[in-house]
């Protein structure tokens, strides 16, 4: 599957099914009723899961998994208007051990995908 194809999967849709909206603002420390930055954290999450499959992790069989869910908070967490530039830069460094892990195991890869080519 290309990139191109990879990006017409509905990632609205995905959120939905899952609790990633609540559990970003619960790791922002944002009460779950509150709405006002749920347009943010939304754009967060999804340039998050747009990154992942851009590099070829199949997201959807495992948006489940601990691992990328992880992955997709630090991104939030990362990116989420934290002033403290010390852990921005920590957030960004752990995002992107993760994507390593995520991106060179056989199991998280979609099928079919060379990670060597």
């Amino acid at each position: 599957m290309t990139y191109n194809e990879l990006k017409n999967v509905d990632i609205t849709q995905l959120i939905a099914q899952t609790d990633l909206l609540k559990l970003a603002k619960e790791c922002l420390s944002i009460v779950d009723s509150s709405t006002l930055k749920d347009k943010e954290i939304t754009m967060l999450i999804e340039s998050a899961i747009e990154d992942l499959q851009r590099l070829e992790i199949d997201v959807q069989e495992h948006i489940q998994d601990n691992l990328v869910k992880n992955t997709i908070i630090i991104y939030v967490k990362a990116h989420f208007g934290d002033g403290d530039i010390n852990k921005r830069i920590e957030y960004l460094k752990r995002y992107k051990s993760n994507l390593r892990e995520l991106q060179f195991s056989e199991e998280y890869r979609k099928k079919g995908v060379d990670n060597n080519a």
